[in-house]
């Protein structure tokens, strides 16, 4: 219907006012709504197909729409309305004129850090919130992410949504814009919810670094790029990086939770709204003369030890750490109480080095030297950042954040399985460096189902591990207020319980009766 003005009238209701943009779903157009006095935007489908594949293809739009029209979120478009008119769909939906994050990376170049990290924090909870109703979005990309005026995301554009839990994919066309196409996707193999987390993987590094990690100049190098090779993140993508390379894992299974997500967006955001500070540099360790301890076996019960001493040290201890070699408070700190840590996060043993420990809290280690007691315990590098541990650990976020645990890899004298907040990695390390390298990419802990991944809390935290002494390949895994008891093998697919659940109430002669120890 054309009305007196000339402009097309959708239905009676919709006067088609603008048109917006067209690809390859359809033509969005603005439009205003006769019966509720409001502006709107309208899309125009494009189902070129006939006959029954037309009317399945209907069918499907149809419970899609229905499907992202009971998500109630405020980075979710709103859909109002569907309209079958001059045999033709329309999504009429919340207008959002202030353009889209294509647009504003075509005229500004890409934005702060601190900004895609609250960005991408946004649309995590748009895309969770259209997870749990069973859909998935299929083309998460800077072209369907509108900005309002106040600079909140809204994820548009689900013409391309799929049910998760049907099988819609009959076709085998693959839709979408293959620079941010998730790898199993260009396989032919289901989509699922990862599938869009790794879209946002590379929204967020194009936003970041104002090209997307796998452009090449033709479609088909761009698809084998994918699929094939390592992602390309400049190095603007600063404290995002890390996060970037887990959202682009080729494999499903290897990417972070929705949860580690968020806290690395959210540590990313924190790393930026803090002012600069002044690194103060440690003068490096020479070489000294030690008494040769080739001789002498390690002893695994001094990392628990060593754990106990710098945990139960006081302040002086704690001042000695984070302080320069003087003792005294670090510059700007208005009282020494600020240099104090809080809490011992994970001891790690220097390979072929007899008694020399790294130790964790919070973003920072030193290295120290134990002896029979506390008082002979010296601290011989550090403190630094986990940041260095650059071919460890050191680009990930979460890990560069917190070392919740760590434990040997059998018959490796120099590879550990390093834990933080639900995910793990394996490193090889040596003597004369912080790393040599990461050997496995952050997996969840689930991997370790055989032996605790699949229990109440251990798949959240590892707390700490604790060797058996005289036991071989066999530790204990502590998580909140429990334990296990664990012989680990060559990967965490081999490693078995062989005891346990149990409460740490359970140690009664060493620190079942201490309330704080019997909690975590």
């Amino acid at each position: 219907m054309i009305n007196s003005k000339g402009y097309t009238v959708v239905a009676e209701r919709y006067v088609l006012t603008e048109r917006l943009g067209s690809g390859g779903m359809g033509t969005v157009w603005s439009a205003w709504d006769h019966l509720l006095q409001r502006a709107v935007a309208v899309k125009e489908l494009h189902i070129v197909s006939h006959g029954e594949e037309r009317r399945a293809r209907m069918r499907r739009v149809l419970t899609e729409a229905r499907a992202i029209a009971r998500v109630s979120h405020p980075h979710v478009i709103d859909i109002y309305d569907l309209v079958e008119y001059d045999d033709r769909l329309w999504i009429v939906m919340e207008l959002v004129s202030g353009g889209s994050l294509a647009d504003h990376l075509k005229a500004s170049g890409p934005l702060p850090t601190a900004d895609v990290a609250r960005l991408g924090l946004q649309l995590l909870s748009a895309l969770d919130a259209v997870h749990a109703t069973g859909a998935l979005h299929r083309d998460v990309k800077p072209a369907n992410v509108l900005l309002r005026a106040d600079g909140g995301a809204v994820l548009t554009d689900f013409g391309i949504a799929a049910l998760a839990d049907e099988a819609h994919t009959a076709t085998g066309g693959v839709v979408g814009s293959v620079e941010f196409m998730a790898p199993e996707r260009m396989r032919g193999l289901p989509a699922d919810p990862s599938s869009d987390l790794f879209s946002l993987g590379a929204t967020l590094c194009s936003l970041a670094t104002g090209t997307p990690p796998f452009a090449r100049p033709e479609p088909t190098a761009v698809m084998h790029a994918v699929v094939y090779e390592p992602p390309e993140i400049a190095p603007s993508a600063g404290a995002l990086r890390g996060i970037i390379e887990e959202l682009l894992a080729k494999e499903p299974a290897r990417r972070p939770t929705p949860a580690v997500i968020t806290r690395a967006l959210t540590s990313a955001i924190a790393q930026e709204g803090q002012p600069l500070q002044r690194t103060r540099r440690h003068a490096p360790i020479t070489a000294r003369r030690r008494r040769d301890r080739s001789a002498r076996p390690a002893r695994p019960w001094k990392t628990v030890v060593l754990a106990g001493v710098l945990l139960l040290g006081g302040a002086g201890a704690g001042l000695y750490w984070w302080g320069d070699s003087s003792g005294a408070p670090a510059a700007g700190t208005t009282t020494a109480a600020k240099a104090i840590p809080h809490r011992i996060d994970a001891v790690m043993a220097v390979p072929g080095a007899g008694d020399r420990f790294w130790v964790f809290s919070g973003d920072r280690y030193v290295e120290v030297e134990v002896g029979e007691s506390p008082a002979a315990a010296r601290r011989i590098g550090g403190p630094g950042s986990l940041a260095s541990w650059k071919k460890s650990f050191g680009g990930l976020p979460a890990f560069t954040s917190r070392i919740d645990a760590v434990m040997p890899v059998p018959r490796h004298d120099d590879r550990y399985w390093v834990f933080s907040g639900d995910r793990y990695i394996q490193i090889e390390v040596a003597a004369d460096s912080s790393a040599r390298g990461r050997l496995r990419q952050p997996a969840p802990l689930t991997d370790w189902a055989n032996s605790f991944g699949g229990l109440t809390g251990f798949g959240e935290r590892v707390d700490a591990v604790m060797a058996v002494p005289g036991a071989g390949d066999r530790f204990w895994v502590f998580s909140g207020d429990r334990y296990v008891e664990v012989e680990a093998g060559e990967s965490p697919a081999a490693a078995r319980r062989i005891g346990g659940p149990g409460s740490l109430a359970s140690w009664k002669k060493s620190f079942g009766g201490l309330p704080a120890f019997t909690s975590r």
